[in-house]
């Protein structure tokens, strides 16, 4: 396989490797106190009907913290792995020529792998990638040795093994590095990124901040007036994951800030009707009501819910709907209260969600004490 070969799948493998790293913590609202509780120590830790991880949606009774659907791939549409690998697999079958076929084992290892990752069975393909690595290293395939570190430090970080995921991605950067990958380049952002998520998670902030700071600068050059999808994609994803992290410092309007720039640009790639713009219009909500500022709050939950009944295959829509009940709460506005934590309760029995129906349970509870007070 050459290495102009290696580099088109690679294209086509990214895909499905982006779309791994998904991330939806939601924080509820809750009427004892005025904390914001998110629970992002798990991220991309767990399983999803859609073969995409999420973080563990777990309602955490705290002060007056809404829950928060968070989205840290910025672009994924329902079945885009799956239609990304039919496509890769069309250009395995380009590879058989003479010139290939002593490397095809190599192509159909990954392939294997590729596989498994789409499933979520990632210690497979764990061990799998190693199989892959024996033979890039037997036949020499420098290019295909630097693939599957990349493949390996990926398969690391949807686990949470971020130790492991960074010295892979440091690595990978390395040898990028080394053969002339130029700093700005988009493949080097994308592992820098990874990389201050890691940090994060690991609470080394200074090194996250930097790590944030060194994507947004390149990323908001190379994005001004580009319609490159790939530049975009990850202009946005920066955007919120940066938000996220302010958000957990409690740098709230340094985060309002961050998050409506990622929901322009979400508008922008996706249209309104999209699941992140749901989540992104929770999220400016979130942060209106932390800064007190509940009628901008209830505007922007109200969008949120708008825009979500568009959208039925939306599992966690019952949480929105929630978050808006338990505004109105503060605000004294109980029957609008009631009519948004049943709207939640009946979403969340359509789609079985359990953590849901606790949610909706407790706003319906809540109520009840602010009615007899």
């Amino acid at each position: 396989m050459t290495s102009s070969n290696l580099k088109r799948v690679s294209l086509l493998l990214k895909n499905i490797i982006s779309n791994v790293h998904r991330q939806k913590s939601i924080t509820c609202v809750s009427n004892t106190g005025s904390k914001l509780v998110q629970d992002t120590a798990s991220f991309s830790t767990q399983n999803s009907s859609q073969r995409h991880l999420r973080v563990s949606l777990q309602c955490i009774k705290c002060n007056h913290s809404l829950r928060i659907v968070n989205e840290s791939n910025f672009n994924e549409q329902p079945n885009s792995s799956k239609i990304a690998f039919v496509a890769m697999a069309g250009i395995f079958s380009i590879f058989q020529t003479k010139e290939d076929e002593e490397e095809s084992e190599l192509i159909m290892t990954i392939k294997r792998a590729v596989l498994m990752i789409q499933h979520d069975e990632f210690k497979g393909a764990e061990q799998m990638l190693h199989v892959a690595l024996r033979l890039a290293q037997q036949t020499q395939n420098s290019d295909g040795i630097t693939y599957v570190h990349d493949l390996l430090a990926n398969v690391a970080f949807a686990q949470g093994e971020f130790d492991k995921a960074e010295v892979l991605f440091k690595d990978v950067m390395q040898r990028e590095l080394a053969k002339g990958t130029a700093q700005d380049d988009l493949k080097i952002i994308h592992m820098s990124l990874k990389l201050a998520k890691i940090y994060e998670q690991k609470h080394d902030w200074m090194k996250a901040e930097e790590g944030y700071k060194f994507c947004m600068k390149h990323l908001e050059r190379q994005a001004k007036n580009s319609e490159d999808e790939d530049i975009l994609m990850l202009w946005g994803m920066t955007l919120d994951w940066y938000a996220r992290f302010l958000h957990e410092q409690n740098r709230l309007d340094e985060a309002f800030s961050h998050y409506k720039r990622a929901y322009d640009m979400c508008v922008k790639i996706n249209g309104e009707i999209h699941e992140q713009t749901v989540i992104l219009l929770n999220d400016l909500g979130t942060i209106s009501f932390l800064r007190g500022d509940n009628d901008n709050a209830i505007l922007y939950m109200t969008k949120a819910v708008e825009t979500g009944r568009h959208l039925p295959n939306m599992e966690d829509f019952s949480s929105v709907y929630v978050n808006l009940g338990n505004i109105y709460i503060q605000k004294e506005m109980y029957k609008e209260a009631e009519k948004s934590c049943v709207e939640g309760m009946k979403n969340a029995k359509r789609h079985k969600n359990e953590e849901g129906l606790k949610e909706a349970t407790l706003c319906l509870e809540e109520l009840k004490k602010h009615r007899w007070r």
